[in-house]
């Protein structure tokens, strides 16, 4: 098989057993490789599937690496029908000789060209490769190409004497590639760290708010991260090194991590995300899917497709569903160009970056701050109210002139703010803040009434949220969904949207909260709502009078 003078000659199957590292870029340990021969010989396509170390599982991976490579050979140009060759590789066991491995080997052979067969393609040659000594199974006779040494690197008819004349290397073994980020043992204070780190991190990303403040100190600890690898730093401290391992968890700080490398940083970054990926040891194996995927998608960036598709397959081995993962293994074998990845990524990341930035905007104007001098009056406040408010039992007719009374105050509220007078007494903001636990209140005090009103109603319920300070945030949902409810109003869906969101943060089941969050998902039209509210808020107006009545 020979072609240019630049090209290698394969001419016998020593050559063939010997060629299979320089074809790769590696050398596959554990694993099925698949050559189509192209013009040149190592033209053409090739594809290498791992063997699992279960032998039971050895048909059902050789059938489906059959049925795959034909469809890739397919798709590359390349017809399957002009011949296939199949290299087995494999180191012993413990205890096991060469020749026990190699007729271990010697079935998936046989499923290989079966299946094969089946889809028309042909087998030109099975080589196993074992202990640095070639079989080839297709030779009949009797103790021929069994256990051959592979050709020594001084026979100028060698593959290695070829392509060292042609300034060409064998790439390395996979069991080297993959020491870079593979996880080793790790010691049991680390993985008691990191379980406690995986804990404080649930715990703070258990509300939006949360999440997105996790989500700012995961970005920042990354850009300290590759900062001090780019100083020459080779550690990271315990600390830092599982508060990024957790925080990578959330797809938005791995978009980020994606985003995140210069050309410049890619060595830097390489090396503090497989840093990282060899603290996952077991039980934390699965957190290093992501962190995994970062590494290969820098190394992809790095023109190095070997190590990053060994990346990705342990990242895929471990998340099949993995979708950046998938992602980005699909296009390293379609030949996509990383950098339309990368602008994907940075957008998203400026995206997020406006979106925490706006959150935090929105957020002061709702969420209380527990550290100003107010916050105890506040709180005192409402100790008292709260006190005396569960204590009294009321017939259905008191509950409702309590009802209109809360009404009352908020009218009167609306009266101070318009007047341009944004001041309640402590009682009389408690009374409120109670008053709208009661749902029916809750409902009367939506919105109703016209667009000049607006800008008073969002700066009152404002004004209230924001003194539901700790222990009694969980008031606070009826005021974040009337405040919601006036900036969808207004035509601010993202003031909106965050107000519902922290609403169910607190109280999962507030159930028109998540009502009206839906409905700004699906881009209802709030106009119909109102029209609702307003026949609602006429008929709750209109039962005062029958009160009133002797």
């Amino acid at each position: 098989m020979s072609a240019s003078d630049n090209a290698v000659q394969v001419t016998s199957l020593p050559n063939l057993a010997q060629i299979l590292p320089y074809l790769l870029g590696h050398y596959p340990d554990d694993s099925i490789a698949l050559h189509v021969p192209g013009p040149n010989f190592h033209d053409g396509p090739t594809m290498t599937c791992p063997l699992p170390e279960d032998t039971a599982e050895w048909q059902a991976t050789a059938e489906n690496a059959a049925r795959q490579f034909v469809a890739y050979a397919h798709d590359r140009g390349h017809d399957p029908a002009q011949g296939v060759i199949i290299y087995l590789c494999r180191e012993p066991r413990l205890g096991q000789s060469p020749e026990e491995t190699a007729a271990l080997l010697a079935p998936i052979g046989t499923w290989l060209t079966n299946e094969f067969t089946e889809h028309r393609a042909t087998v030109l040659q099975t080589i196993g490769l074992v202990a640095n000594r070639w079989w080839a199974y297709e030779c009949d006779s009797d103790g021929c190409c069994e256990g051959e040494p592979l050709p020594s690197p001084d026979d100028p008819t060698s593959v290695v004497a070829q392509m060292t004349r042609l300034g060409r290397t064998p790439g390395p073994r996979t069991r080297d590639i993959i020491k870079e980020f593979r996880a080793v043992t790790a010691d049991p204070d680390f993985l008691k760290d990191l379980h406690t780190a995986a804990n404080h991190f649930n715990t703070r990303c258990a509300t939006n708010a949360g999440r997105d403040a996790t989500l700012a100190l995961t970005l920042e600890q990354i850009n300290a991260a590759v900062s001090r690898f780019r100083d020459g730093a080779t550690v990271l401290s315990r600390a830092l090194t599982t508060q990024l391992i957790v925080g990578l968890q959330d797809d938005a700080a791995v978009e980020a991590g994606v985003a995140r490398a210069e050309d410049g940083d890619l060595p830097h970054a390489r090396r503090l995300w497989a840093y990282l990926a060899r603290h996952c040891a077991e039980p934390f194996t699965q957190e290093a899917v992501p962190i995994l995927t970062l590494f290969a998608f820098v190394a992809w960036r790095q023109g190095d497709l070997i190590a990053a598709r060994l990346a990705l397959r342990d990242a895929i081995t471990m998340d099949p569903h993995h979708e950046l993962a998938t992602g980005i293994h699909l296009g390293t074998i379609d030949g996509e160009d990383p950098r339309d990845w990368l602008a994907s990524a940075r957008e998203g990341r400026a995206h997020r970056a406006a979106h925490l930035q706006h959150a935090v905007q929105v957020a002061s104007e709702y969420r209380p701050t527990t550290t100003d001098t107010t916050a105890v009056r506040y709180r005192e406040a409402l100790d008292a109210a709260t006190s005396h408010h569960y204590d009294q039992v009321l017939s259905e007719e008191e509950r409702l002139l309590a009802r209109h009374g809360t009404i009352d105050l908020i009218n009167g509220a609306l009266v101070d703010f318009r007047n341009g007078r944004p001041q309640l007494t402590d009682e009389i903001a408690a009374r409120i803040i109670l008053g709208l636990q009661d749902p029916h209140t809750r409902d009367a005090a939506l919105s109703t009434g016209e667009e000049s009103d607006l800008p008073y109603e969002r700066q009152l319920w404002g004004y209230i949220a924001r003194r539901c300070v700790p222990p009694h945030t969980g008031k606070a949902p009826p005021l974040l969904t009337l405040l919601g409810w006036v900036a969808w109003r207004q035509g601010d869906t993202v003031t909106a949207s965050h107000a519902f969101a922290e609403a169910l943060d607190i109280y999962p089941g507030y159930t028109m909260a998540k009502l009206l969050l839906d409905g700004i998902r699906m881009q209802c039209d709030p106009a119909r709502l109102l029209a609702t509210y307003r026949d609602a808020a006429a008929e709750f107006a209109a039962s005062r009078p029958d009160l009133d009545t002797p």
